[in-house]
């Protein structure tokens, strides 16, 4: 269920997708210029701990405690909060604005190069973090916040960007896969690569097996 909101923004209009399941009630708030207050506090505290992956060889968390509640209330950040029975939930947080963006350590010259009509246009957008309380765990729910974002794309004709951890490879997977469930189906392309790599000296017991089978 969705109802268009009368404020409207430079880049985007204010909506809320709404659902409700087993006596729960999910809400996704979608194009915030601003979070309410009453909402930071518990949405610092999800991306604090959802973003510390001691899987990933990048630190996740680009932002501290100050420049998150900043980013929050700036207008130029589109924001979208998932709020589930009253409780800040959720949040995708986009900007157009590619300076911004290197918090997420992006290089914005190559975003210009392969996007030059969408940036000029104000169309690429770029995720500098997404998250879900490991609370939610309705499905139902998630996909709401799923179907917000494919609309996003769909009905502006946005491109956005996101990067994430190869433990949650699912999150861009799971976008492309449902994008074709509401109407709007579009493609995953692949942004650049980067690999990380470490060398160290072999354990001598490693080293005599390569001389013998080098000598």
């Amino acid at each position: 269920m969705r109802s268009e909101k009368p404020k409207h923004h430079k880049y985007w209009d204010e909506k809320k997708y709404s659902c409700e399941h087993e006596g729960q009630t999910c809400e996704v708030h979608v194009g915030l210029t601003k979070v309410p207050e009453e909402w930071i506090e518990t949405l610092w505290e999800l991306y604090d701990e959802s973003l510390r992956i001691e899987e990933a060889i990048q630190e996740q968390a680009c932002y501290t405690r100050e420049t998150f509640s900043s980013a929050l209330i700036d207008p130029e950040y589109y924001k979208t909060v998932m709020v589930v029975d009253g409780i800040a939930s959720g949040l995708l947080l986009m900007t157009y604005n590619l300076e911004k963006a290197r918090v997420a350590y992006i290089n914005p010259d190559y975003i210009r190069k392969h996007f030059q009509k969408e940036v000029e246009e104000v169309r690429f957008g770029y995720i500098t973090c997404v998250f879900i309380s490991p609370k939610v765990r309705n499905l139902r729910f998630f996909n709401l916040l799923v179907e917000a974002c494919i609309n996003t794309i769909g009905e502006r004709d946005y491109v956005l960007a996101l990067d994430v951890s190869d433990s949650r490879q699912f999150i861009p997977e799971v976008l492309a896969k449902l994008s074709k469930e509401y109407k709007y189906p579009f493609e995953k392309q692949l942004l650049g690569t980067q690999s990380y790599f470490a060398f160290r000296r072999l354990p001598e017991s490693e080293l005599c097996e390569v001389e013998e089978a080098n000598p």
